[in-house]
Parts: structure tokens; C-alpha cells; sequence
């Protein structure tokens, strides 16, 4: 059975007999990834680490995200692993209150290329434009999009490869995937652009059909904590990630994430 379809239990206490709590997500670089004996990255730590705490059943799924998300709002899981929050979105899921890790999204180029960018999606006009299926530049680009170019791939590496066989003109991304990606097909002629496209946290998506469940609440809390002691940052240090500290003023903080 592949990775794609292995469902792998953190953690199975005996004396408890709830159901698990379902997590289901894809392969991002950093936040959670297939590896051996079990999937690796910041939120696989946070998952086991919190599912150790409670003494909750837990158990992880790695799918294509445009399938993860489809299982989430079908009722065959419980959590939705990092997805940015929309407003499409929050009519089929609630979102932690802490983002489990914060990306920052650019528009990419060939370096040789000169485009004009400023902020603005109307400034984009004419551009060919290549976004990742399932995924989201914020509500701005949600609000924009029917009046751009929009060119459509499953995997990034597809629309990577489009930009530099100029068959596009942009590609969007955030940084971490970017990097990743970019290393992977050895390219380095496609740079980002300023200004960033947003500043976007990776939430916890909770299914509609969970959020009352005692498991799901215990979680919750016990998240919170996790980023408001600083642990969490320190998870995210560890995978080469940047996440607000323990001194941090919250409040402030997630009013300017979406």
C-alpha cells in the first residue's frame, strides 16, 4: 500500500474505546510528510505530542490534498491538517483559534523577467497566472480571480515548469513549498517578487460534524496552550520554520493573518 493511502495510529491507548480523532492531510514540506515508521514535520510532532497529553487516540491519513479536503467535508475525518482560512472555506470547517504555522506567499518569476506587480491583483491583468489545485492565495485572490488568468495544475512542480518553459508568466506560492519544489527540479532562474502576495496561517480545520466532540475540544485547548507557552514555535524552529513567540501579543498578531 503506498504512502498516499496508509492510515498510520499514533497513538492507541486499551483503557480508552472512542473512536479516533481523524487527521487527514497532504505532503507539505515542513508541516507534515511521509517518512518511517511515521509521518514527519511540525504538525505530525504537534499531533502526537497532544494526543500523548490527553491521552487521546489519534491517527494520521496523507491523501492528495483536493481528496483531503473532499473527506473532511464528507464526514470521513475529523481534522483537516494546515489549511489556510476563507471564507469559502469557513462555511465547511471551523479553524483553531492558533494558526499551527504561518507561510508568507509570493508570485514567482524568471529572473530575467520584468513584471509588474504592486500589491493589486488588477495590475495582473493579461498575465498568464499558474495556481496549485485545492489551494488558496487569501480572500483578496479569492474576491480577484474571476478577472484574471488563471492557469490551473495539479502540483506545483507542474506549474514551476510551465514558468520556466515560458508557457507562463507567474506562478504563486508560498516560500516553504517553493524552496522545496525549486530544489527538487534544480532550478534556480525563478525568484519571488515583492510585495508578498500575504501573510497566510496554516490552521487546524475542524469538520462540522466533529467540533462538539469532548476529543476535538480537549485538542483544541490543549493547542492553544501549546502556542501561547512557546512550545509551538520551538516545534516550528525544529523543521526550519519562523512562528510567533511566547512574548507574543496575540491579538494583534492573528488580526493580521486572514
Amino acid at each position: 500500500m503506498s504512502w498516499s493511502h496508509r492510515l498510520l495510529f499514533l497513538l492507541c491507548c486499551p483503557l480508552l474505546q472512542a473512536a479516533p480523532l481523524r487527521f487527514v492531510g497532504s505532503d507539505f514540506p515542513g508541516i507534515v510528510q511521509p517518512g518511517a515508521p511515521q509521518p514527519r514535520g511540525v504538525a505530525a510532532d504537534m499531533i502526537r505530542t497532544l494526543c500523548q497529553r490527553e491521552q487521546l487516540v489519534c491517527s494520521i491519513q496523507l491523501l492528495p490534498w483536493p481528496r483531503a479536503l473532499a473527506m473532511l467535508q464528507h464526514g470521513q475525518a475529523d481534522v483537516l491538517i494546515g489549511p489556510y482560512r476563507t471564507a469559502e472555506r469557513a462555511a465547511s470547517m471551523h479553524f483553531s483559534r492558533y494558526p499551527l504555522y504561518v507561510d508568507t506567499l509570493y508570485w514567482y518569476r524568471r529572473a530575467e523577467q520584468t513584471v509588474q506587480w504592486n500589491g493589486h491583483f488588477d495590475s495582473l491583468a493579461g498575465l498568464r497566472l499558474g495556481v496549485t489545485r485545492g489551494w488558496t492565495l487569501g480572500q483578496r485572490f479569492e474576491d480577484a480571480k474571476q478577472r484574471l488568468q488563471i492557469d490551473t495544475a495539479d502540483t506545483l512542480m507542474q506549474s514551476m515548469l510551465k514558468l520556466q518553459r515560458q508557457r507562463l508568466d507567474l506562478v504563486a506560492s508560498n516560500d516553504r513549498n517553493a524552496r522545496h519544489t525549486l530544489a527538487q527540479l534544480g532550478i534556480n532562474n525563478i525568484v519571488p517578487i515583492q510585495p508578498a502576495i500575504s501573510l497566510q496561517g496554516g490552521y487546524m480545520g475542524y469538520a462540522l460534524h466533529a467540533i462538539d466532540k469532548p476529543a476535538l475540544q480537549r485538542f483544541e485547548k490543549a493547542m492553544a496552550n501549546l502556542a501561547e507557552s512557546g512550545e509551538l514555535a520551538r516545534l516550528n524552529l525544529s523543521h526550519g520554520l519562523v512562528y510567533p513567540g511566547k512574548n507574543t501579543r496575540w491579538p494583534d498578531y492573528l488580526r493580521q493573518l486572514p
